[in-house]
């Protein structure tokens, strides 16, 4: 699915998106991880009885997945189609993933029908109206790079304004908005200074 497709860790950091996603998660709760990579996030929620499905391309890092996972589904998401057995989850999850697809609202769209009535979809995203990127293209310059929000493996770029508007546009209300990072930190300015934001999301006339 992706130009690179590494078997990641965990953050360390008490401010990236995966310990904030993980802090929002109820006890015993049912989640799907789409694009869950070796399974760091189910593996961090065993000790509060949650049980992850997970959905991913990479092969190696599914192997990993499967030791934490209640079941792990190998998926390309340029199809903008889970295609997974109808089952209704608590949560799901889209930590990183929708910038690297072409339509990421048509998977919205889709993992809707897999979430229970008052279930809840996490969304994080790359903030591209970060300082340093204002001022790089204040400069004329819009470079990617091997990681990061320019990553050169990002399909899609977002700011806080045009993510909600996507969310919504797919049936959904953004109920809690979280910036990561320094944004997280510092609770100041955090169009300028979240690297990412976490998006709460619910479907619409709960």
């Amino acid at each position: 699915m992706f130009k690179k497709d590494p078997c990641l860790k965990m953050s360390s950091s008490p401010h990236s998106p995966h310990h904030v996603i993980q802090s929002l998660i109820s006890k015993k709760s049912l989640v799907l991880d789409v694009g869950c990579n070796t399974g760091f996030l189910a593996k961090s929620l065993i000790s509060r009885r949650v049980i992850c499905d997970g959905i991913d391309i990479n092969e190696k890092a599914l192997s990993i997945a499967r030791k934490y996972c209640r079941k792990v589904y190998k998926r390309n998401l340029y199809s903008h189609k889970l295609n997974i057995p109808r089952i209704k989850y608590d949560y799901i999850i889209f930590a990183d993933i929708l910038e690297h697809v072409p339509r990421p609202d048509l998977l919205l769209n889709n993992a809707r029908f897999y979430l229970k009535k008052k279930g809840t979809i996490i969304i994080s995203l790359p903030n591209v109206a970060r300082l340093e990127i204002r001022l790089q293209l204040l400069f004329g310059n819009f470079d990617y790079t091997s990681g990061g929000i320019l990553s050169e493996d990002h399909l899609r770029h977002f700011t806080k304004k045009t993510a909600i508007n996507i969310i919504e546009r797919c049936g959904l209300s953004v109920t809690n908005i979280i910036p990561t990072g320094l944004g997280h930190q510092l609770g100041l300015f955090p169009t300028l200074t979240a690297f990412q934001f976490i998006y709460v999301c619910q479907l619409k006339n709960n």
